[in-house]
């Protein structure tokens, strides 16, 4: 984590500073992560610890408790925040999960990048994604998705994962809110946009 001898600068809102009391330095310490972890997004949301704690839980709950498989929730929350134009929760979690759901630099950069579904063009690209990708679109845009894609999500995964699939893109729809609008500085070792990169 961050420490707060040095903390790095918002042009917004400024990194939260000791002293805290008990429930504030609970929820900067709460975290699962063991390496890079999201310690100034915590420090951010420390202004506010009541809804620290609760929007922890509910990240929690999408990043850990989720049954759907990894690489398509992953592949939910990049590309939710990379059309959101959100750097930092994307890069964090291309920094993280990336090499674990077997996406490498230049199909991270793809998912920021390509104009919908259909523009994928790294052949490692399977059905799954692609459907992903345009969940994530359709939520983006339309904060609903078609019904072709709906029936196609359902023949694909229980409903229980679907409902886990729209949760991700949600809670990480907020986090791409949360951290843009507050300037949530970037964390040292997170992956960064492409150059030039503001696709919204």
């Amino acid at each position: 984590m961050t420490t707060t001898a040095n903390l790095p600068e918002s042009k917004r809102l400024p990194l939260r500073q000791p002293p805290y009391d008990d429930e504030t330095r609970k929820a900067i310490d709460n975290t699962a992560f063991k390496g890079l972890s999201p310690g100034n997004l915590r420090l951010s949301m420390a202004h506010h610890p009541a809804l620290a704690g609760r929007f922890q839980a509910l990240a929690h709950e999408v990043l850990f408790g989720a049954e759907v498989a990894l690489r398509a929730k992953e592949i939910a929350i990049m590309r939710t925040t990379a059309r959101a134009g959100a750097e930092y929760p994307w890069g964090m979690h291309v920094a993280i999960y990336g090499d674990r759901c077997a996406l490498d630099r230049d199909m991270c950069m793809e998912l920021a990048t390509a104009e919908d579904w259909q523009a994928l063009t790294d052949l490692r690209w399977t059905d799954e994604d692609r459907l992903m990708v345009r969940m994530a679109d359709e939520l983006h845009e339309d904060a609903d998705v078609a019904d072709a894609t709906w029936a196609l999500m359902n023949e694909r995964w229980p409903v229980s994962q679907v409902i886990e699939l729209v949760f991700a893109c949600g809670v990480y729809r907020l986090a791409s809110y949360y951290t843009k609008t507050t300037a949530v500085p970037l964390e040292i070792g997170q992956a960064h946009f492409p150059e030039g990169h503001r696709r919204e």
